[in-house]
């Protein structure tokens, strides 16, 4: 499971969001062959359809493929965006209960998010892609229950709780769910393996390692002498504890200064 966050400087979204259409307009031009420019939001490219033209026996498919993930690293990078988050790595046996996982990483994005925002003396908020309202209110509680204690605020660059919403008209959404599931994804399937059977368990992924993965970790946001944040991987056996617990009021880490 990949949880991942993409840092967009706020000055930087409207070009972002053309740009980020105009590439979606040029590598899929089938797709967007009509109406407004800026009703092209609305049709994603899905991370699902790129993976699967990476499988593919096809070297076009493959190509095409490929050049979508340099595009995508090339535009964020371009933006001075910065990824962070989680992969859990599902251990053969052992199950990840989502609901617990999913908190954990949204804390750990919004702490790392406010280390960003502190380091550059900005505010910013969280625009999380909605799940189920119930799950997307045991995570927004988890951090309201945090940020607004009376022991002090975790996160006071983060000007509220996560806000949640649909991709269809947010491109950082849209961008951040194909570097998950474009590039994360692979890549974490290629060096930890997947389940004989499983359509990851791709012969292909490597080379998606191997071609963008030194892109990927030099657009990672790291603080405390490069060893914080980042994407960290995590494994069923040291996953957080579950229950109620964690998503009412989640961990609780003490911000000096």
């Amino acid at each position: 499971m990949v949880l991942l966050g993409l840092i967009i400087p706020a000055s930087q979204i409207p070009d972002l969001t053309r740009d980020f259409l105009a590439l979606k307009r040029r590598h899929f031009p089938g797709r967007f062959s009509y109406g407004p420019a800026l009703d092209h939001a609305l049709t994603e490219v899905k991370g699902s359809d790129i993976l699967q033209m990476t499988r593919k026996n096809s070297r076009d498919r493959r190509r095409q493929a490929s050049l979508v993930r340099y595009a995508i690293l090339d535009l964020i990078d371009g933006y001075g965006c910065r990824v962070i988050g989680r992969v859990w790595v599902k251990e053969k046996g052992k199950s990840l209960k989502s609901d617990a996982t999913y908190c954990y990483a949204v804390q750990d994005i919004a702490w790392h998010s406010s280390e960003f925002l502190l380091e550059y003396r900005s505010k910013g908020v969280m625009i999380a892609d909605g799940r189920t309202p119930g799950l997307n209110v045991k995570v927004a509680h988890s951090i309201f229950t945090q940020k607004w204690r009376t022991a002090g605020d975790p996160y006071p660059p983060l000007l509220e709780v996560p806000l949640f919403s649909h991709s269809d008209n947010h491109v950082g959404l849209q961008i951040a769910d194909l570097v998950a599931s474009t590039l994360v994804l692979p890549m974490a399937a290629a060096a930890y393996g997947a389940s004989p059977g499983c359509i990851h368990a791709s012969s292909r992924y490597p080379a998606v390692r191997a071609d963008h993965g030194e892109a990927l970790r030099d657009l990672q946001y790291r603080y405390r002498d490069e060893t914080a944040a980042g994407a960290a991987v995590s494994s069923s056996a040291i996953r957080p504890a579950a229950g109620p617990d964690r998503c009412s009021s989640g961990r609780v880490r003490a911000r000096s200064g």
